[in-house]
């Protein structure tokens, strides 16, 4: 639907995508023009033709949710669920778009909005399970952490290397260690060492700034194992 609504230049007027009914309603009663004529663009000429002869109960349909919502077969649920998947999809071809030479820190943070986004838009959706609330939400943490200031920082200095054989308290130290071991000795025992680090390199404290991305970088290391 979001990728659909990009090729209509009138639907950037009214928020058919929006998650609140009362504004879904609105929006489409007062876009009734615009939606027959993407309905018209997308739809094979009967169903278009049928939709237009019965739009305002299709709107009441789409737009007021049940309160019998165990089945989740409703109209209004099943609007939902392709929504949903429609941005799932759009975060998916995005991701494939981004990965390699193409990859790029604005990519990035362009794909965790649509992650962000897609999430959600699952989040109180009826036809999605648990599992997948919590797949969709580990791959926003993991871009989340990509796009850090904390792991914009960390690559700043893995790629141009600097010399930080001015720093004592990296004396007995290899900073460009990969070791996982290494690299938790370092955030968990130097804390105030690589604040003074990042901070003369990136300009910025990037510890204080991302104690969350911080917490969620040692935890993929398995750093309290």
């Amino acid at each position: 639907m979001a990728l659909i609504n990009e090729k209509y230049e009138c639907s950037k007027e009214f928020e058919f995508l929006t998650k609140d009914p009362s504004e879904k309603h609105d929006a489409y009663m007062e876009g009734k023009p615009c939606a027959l004529e993407i309905m018209k663009g997308e739809c094979p000429s009967d169903r278009a033709t049928f939709l237009e002869e019965n739009y305002s109960q299709m709107i009441k349909l789409l737009t007021e949710k049940p309160n019998d919502n165990i089945t989740c077969t409703a109209p209004y649920f099943q609007l939902e669920a392709i929504e949903c998947n429609a941005h799932k999809h759009a975060l998916q071809l995005e991701m494939q778009d981004q990965t390699g030479v193409k990859e790029t820190h604005d990519g990035a943070v362009k794909v965790l909005k649509m992650c962000k986004d897609a999430q959600a838009c699952i989040k109180n959706a009826c036809k999605f399970t648990s599992i997948e609330r919590d797949e969709i939400k580990n791959s926003c943490d993991v871009l989340e952490l990509t796009t850090s200031d904390f792991t914009v920082c960390m690559n700043k200095i893995n790629k141009e290397k600097p010399d930080l054989s001015k720093y004592e308290c990296l004396n007995d130290h290899d900073f460009y260690s990969k070791d996982s071991t290494v690299i938790c000795e370092r955030w968990k025992n130097k804390r105030e060492c690589m604040r003074q680090v990042t901070e003369d390199i990136c300009g910025k404290d990037v510890m204080k700034n991302d104690e969350k991305t911080l917490k969620s970088f040692l935890n993929n290391l398995k750093c309290d194992e």
